[in-house]
């Protein structure tokens, strides 16, 4: 009788032991669904050191509307060399032209009329995950690496002239391309453009104009959403758990750095960390659009706008495949109204 009893409890005690090990597997597995999926939300590559060692800007208007450099001297487009070369005549212009860009982010926040730019370093952890930092981004009055240093991105200021209040768009002459001769990368794909409003004196008014610095927000113009190269294709899924295309794809939703922050936040958990914020463009067009798109209205007299050009660091498209890469900013202006 003993001996049943005692095989009884041990058949117990086996089941029992079995019973928790299947448990304790469904949790696992649980867990691992629960890990796989949250890291599916969070995109964020952790290999986005690509830079372009050559960059173009073309700016330009059509319809009756003017653009300056300076706000002196006016005309129907401005050239790289015009915004070089303004702080001869407008001394206090902090026009930033590197050669080369590197990835930084925004979430488009502007203080002080400048918008909040971030530098991001990644790093690799003991347990094989990815950790990033942010730098603070300033500006200054430079050209080529050599003065710039460490600027990661293009920023300079135009002038626009109208007698009348006016609508703004895009045309379809702006774009985002490589340049002529050029080997196509992708980088375009991760290229973004900004423009901050600093405000508008009367006509005549050219010293009034240079020292505006009154912009609170940005507008931002994600161009060539639709398109993505084989290795941005396969880095959104392998890396990022997105599935997307070579060409008509829709707009993929990102978040930009809102803040600078030396404590490291894992890759996979920026979704979550409070350093981030999702970016609402105001333009964001398909490669080789041909309608306009309606950008800003402003008033009459003299506006000044900051431009920003760079490669998103949290583009699905930003990584080391694009390093090279010699791009050309086409933005060109009309009034529409």
């Amino acid at each position: 009788m003993n001996k049943d009893k005692r095989k009884k409890t041990t058949k117990n005690n086996d089941y029992k032991t079995k019973k928790r090990r299947i448990l304790l597997l469904i949790l696992l597995v649980l867990l691992l669904i629960g890990i796989l999926g949250f890291s599916t939300m969070a995109w964020f590559s952790s290999n986005k050191h690509g830079v372009i060692d050559s960059i173009d800007i073309n700016v330009a208007t059509v319809t009756g509307l003017q653009i300056s450099a300076d706000a002196i001297e006016w005309g129907n487009e401005v050239t790289k060399e015009q915004i070089i070369n303004a702080y001869k005549t407008y001394p206090a212009a902090e026009n930033q032209l590197p050669d080369t860009l590197a990835n930084v982010s925004t979430a488009g926040n502007v203080t002080n009329g400048r918008l909040e730019m971030f530098y991001g370093v990644t790093s690799e952890e003991k347990d094989g995950g990815f950790t990033l930092t942010t730098l603070d981004q300033t500006e200054m009055q430079c050209t080529g690496d050599e003065e710039c240093g460490d600027k990661h991105y293009v920023a300079f200021d135009v002038f626009l002239l109208v007698t009348t209040p006016a609508t703004i768009a895009l045309t379809g002459n702006s774009n985002v391309i490589p340049q002529p001769d050029s080997r196509d990368k992708g980088s375009q794909n991760a290229a973004r453009v900004a423009f901050v409003i600093e405000g508008t004196v009367s006509s005549g008014s050219s010293a009034a104009a240079q020292a505006l610095r009154g912009g609170s927000s940005s507008l931002i113009w994600e161009p060539n959403y639709d398109v993505h190269t084989q290795e941005g294709v396969d880095a959104a899924k392998n890396v990022y758990g997105i599935t997307t295309s070579l060409s008509g794809a829709s707009r993929i939703p990102y978040k930009g750095v809102n803040r600078a922050f030396q404590t490291p936040v894992y890759i996979d958990q920026t979704d979550k960390s409070s350093y981030f914020t999702t970016v609402n463009p105001k333009v964001a067009t398909v490669s080789g659009f041909t309608e306009n798109q309606q950008l800003m209205n402003i008033p009459a007299g003299i506006t000044k706008v900051r431009i920003y050009m760079w490669l998103e660091g949290q583009d699905v498209d930003m990584d080391n495949s694009v390093a090279a890469s010699q791009l050309l900013y086409n933005v060109e202006f009309a009034m529409i109204n």
